[in-house]
């Protein structure tokens, strides 16, 4: 099977990968695509005498032919795990030989997701669906309910096509963002591809912002940024697209308390401020199982000061600030960087320098510290890592959302004298073949 989870078939010397089937099975398909060097195919059904593979399960989600998100939930859940696992191991023992993963970082495989990204669509009746793309296509299925979406996303889900049905025309309106915090408080970010106007937007605003809704954001489309040579530099959420803010009103609240396993100190509770539309974690309780784990591995002390780049809210600035001397937090998004510093304050946290710079296409110029923790975009952090090659940092730890780019940076710095010492899988998107790590490197 190939990394995002595609079985590998070989017909007539030409490699195909066919989508929805499993190692050992043989399949009638529909091609989808002719290239040069592969084909790709859907999987229509087994073949007449062939037994389907003991890991094969029924998947839960009615829309799971169609949506492009959860594309393995034919595949049983241990063996979605160990699938991740392997292709992690191979990847890095290329470059640790004797590496050996630790346990993989997992939570429950559904009504997990906090926030939910869907294109609008509307029908000939004029009212509105709510859909997520389908596979490899920018069409839309209609979903009224996601079943790795939480309870509070999947209550406004349902809600919201006959909330929007009773604003006026919402020309241009292409995407909604739902985003639900640990209160299951709400927040919505809309996202428009023409200027709606200010009667519209005081309209969206009063009939939005009741009940359990509390924040609301509207962004208007602006451009695309040219693309990167780098075959890498995509995301889930249009990041090559720019956006200018037309409307703010309120903010969420996500808690995070990290397990403190190294030391006897506990660093408590943290309260993290954020918008509709900022990145946070999908997976929240993954994410606190990975702060843990960062903090666990790296070991901070009160005498070092440690970077976190590509910082985000302070995800992980805030846990580790109250651990150290100082840290300097470095993102390029300055809504981000303006949320780490408005988020130390409201916990009360003085030891933070939170700057703002474009890690990934810049020259990298970095404070001095001790530990480092990086936590790029898909593209990864080449430039960063050769610049954190070249200086005098003892341990960091690399938060990975794309194995091949963690991969091709771990070469980067191994090569300039650092050890691969620990990696994980950590499984943030269960069902889909979307694949994070952590790893520590150690001079």
């Amino acid at each position: 099977m190939s990394q995002e989870g595609r079985g590998i078939a070989n017909r007539n010397g030409k490699i195909v990968f066919v989508r929805g089937a499993i190692t050992g099975e043989q399949v009638k398909v529909q091609c989808t695509e002719v290239r040069r060097h592969y084909d790709t195919a859907d999987t229509i059904e087994l073949a007449d005498d062939s037994v389907g593979s003991t890991l094969r399960v029924n998947p839960e989600c009615s829309v799971y032919e169609e949506c492009g998100g959860c594309s393995l939930q034919h595949l049983s859940l241990e063996a979605q795990q160990h699938h991740k696992q392997v292709n992690l191991l191979q990847m890095l023992q290329k470059i640790s030989s004797s590496l050996i993963l630790d346990t993989p970082i997992t939570s429950r495989p559904s009504g997990f997701r906090h926030r939910l990204r869907l294109v609008v669509a509307r029908k000939a009746d004029r009212s509105y669906f709510l859909g997520l793309r389908q596979f490899r296509s920018h069409d839309a299925v209609n979903v009224k309910h996601c079943i790795v979406a939480n309870t509070a996303v999947n209550t406004l889900l349902q809600k919201l096509p006959e909330i929007l049905l009773a604003i006026p025309d919402l020309q241009g309106l292409r995407e909604i963002e739902i985003d639900a915090d640990s209160t299951d408080h709400l927040g919505l970010c809309f996202y428009f591809a023409a200027h709606p106007g200010e009667k519209l937007l005081a309209a969206l605003r009063e009939g939005v912002l009741c009940g359990s809704v509390v924040a609301m954001r509207v962004r208007l489309y602006v451009k695309k940024r040219a693309c990167s040579d780098d075959p890498h530099e995509q995301d889930d959420g249009g990041g090559l697209r720019h956006w200018e803010e037309l409307f703010v009103e309120g903010h969420l609240t996500l808690r995070l308390n990290p397990m403190i396993e190294y030391s006897n100190t506990a660093i408590g509770e943290f309260c993290l401020a954020y918008l509709p539309g900022d990145f946070t974690q999908t997976h929240w309780e993954v994410n606190l199982a990975l702060v843990s784990r960062a903090l666990n591995w790296l070991k901070p002390r009160p005498h070092e000061i440690a970077l976190d780049l590509f910082s985000g809210i302070g995800n992980f600035s805030l846990p580790f600030a109250r651990c150290t001397k100082l840290v300097h937090s470095i993102e390029g998004d300055s809504n981000m960087a303006l949320r780490v510093d408005q988020n130390a304050q409201l916990n009360g946290i003085e030891n933070i320098s939170a700057t703002l710079h474009n890690l990934i296409h810049s020259q990298v110029k970095l404070p001095k510290a001790d530990i480092a923790i990086i936590d790029p975009p898909r593209a990864g952090a080449k430039s960063v890592c050769e610049t954190l090659a070249r200086s005098k940092i003892k341990r960091l730890v690399y938060i990975s959302c794309h194995p091949a780019t963690l991969a091709r940076d771990a070469a980067v710095l191994c090569g300039a004298g650092f050890r691969l010492t620990r990696a994980a899988a950590v499984d943030m998107f269960p069902h889909s073949g979307h694949s994070e790590a952590i790893a520590l490197f150690e001079r």
